[in-house]
């Protein structure tokens, strides 16, 4: 897959199969618009295209609310180039550019950029400024340009539509097994490896500390999880919080990596989050949290025993 920044753009998208959308977290909504493109352009002998942006637009217009994305841009590159789509353009997205009317991101930005054949688009989009652009502006438009404007219906589970906004909320309460059913694929953080406190290895369980480059990560607690090193996969249990047994403030990410004892400080890991054990305790000595975090190691290995066919990362 091919990344652009639009004002770089030097390829010709003429009769491209274009979705649009921020796309924060690569959900299982976002992956049937983007498998959808991808097949339609496919059928049409087409270029699959993804039209995003960069920064998300309510980093830019409510800075206030300090939204927290599940995804680092890297992250979705990652994700949409494994389904398979041919070239993602990212429009730098700011207050200027939100001024925008509907019409003149129709007509300069998807008709003049891109040249669509077809456009394909979830049931709430909206464009332009202050999202006055809809669906029947969009549609009124291809008729002019000759596109043709495909609307997917709400994926759910259950009752609930599938929205970023609904993972993000799974995610802070530690809802870690849902949040695996909405993205289709278990939740993770990056970071590099530092050095922490060294108290694992006092303790005799060595951990790898890091500071994430998600600014999203679950609620405090111990997790059943997966750590991804150099490639390589190795089961975790992993540690979101303070360590009040020790009275730390700071609050951290350790992982307990189960059959390892390289060196990996300074390395990027990444740490998949798949079942919550509990909350972090503060316990009344070293040796009550020494047995509890033997406890935790043994009822992550029955997890991973015990559903091991589903563990695909």
């Amino acid at each position: 897959m091919k990344v652009f920044n639009i004002n770089e753009l030097d390829y010709d998208f003429n009769n491209s199969v274009l979705t649009i959308g921020s796309f924060d977290g690569i959900h299982l909504g976002h992956t049937k618009l983007m498998e959808l493109t991808k097949e339609s352009a496919e059928k049409l002998n087409s270029k699959s295209v993804v039209l995003t942006f960069h920064p998300h637009p309510m980093k830019a217009l409510k800075p206030e609310k300090k939204i927290h994305l599940i995804t680092t841009f890297d992250k979705k590159v990652e994700l949409i180039a494994k389904l398979g789509i041919d070239y993602l353009v990212y429009i730098p997205f700011s207050k200027e550019f939100a001024k925008m009317l509907p019409e003149t991101f129709i007509r300069e930005i998807i008709y003049k950029k891109f040249k669509p054949l077809k456009i394909i688009i979830g049931h709430d989009f909206g464009f332009g400024n202050a999202k006055t652009g809809d669906i029947a502006l969009l549609e009124k438009y291809s008729k002019e340009f000759c596109f043709e404007v495909y609307v997917v219906r709400p994926v759910k589970i259950g009752d609930s539509i599938i929205s970023s906004t609904l993972i993000r909320q799974l995610i802070l309460q530690g809802e870690i097994s849902k949040v695996k059913a909405y993205l289709g694929r278990y939740y993770s953080v990056h970071g590099k490896v530092v050095k922490g406190s060294g108290r694992g290895k006092f303790l005799g369980f060595p951990t790898a500390n890091i500071i994430p480059e998600e600014e999203l990560f679950p609620k405090d607690g111990v997790y059943a999880s997966f750590v991804k090193i150099n490639g390589s996969d190795y089961k975790a249990i992993t540690n979101i919080g303070s360590n009040p047994t020790f009275n730390d403030d700071s609050r951290r990410i350790e992982s307990l990596i189960f059959n390892f004892d390289s060196d990996i400080y300074d390395d990027d890991i990444e740490v998949y989050f798949v079942e919550r054990l509990r909350d972090e305790i503060k316990f009344d000595s070293v040796i009550d949290l020494q047995e509890k975090i033997k406890e935790d190691i043994k009822f992550t290995e029955y997890i991973f025993k015990s559903h091991e066919k589903e563990f695909v990362i």
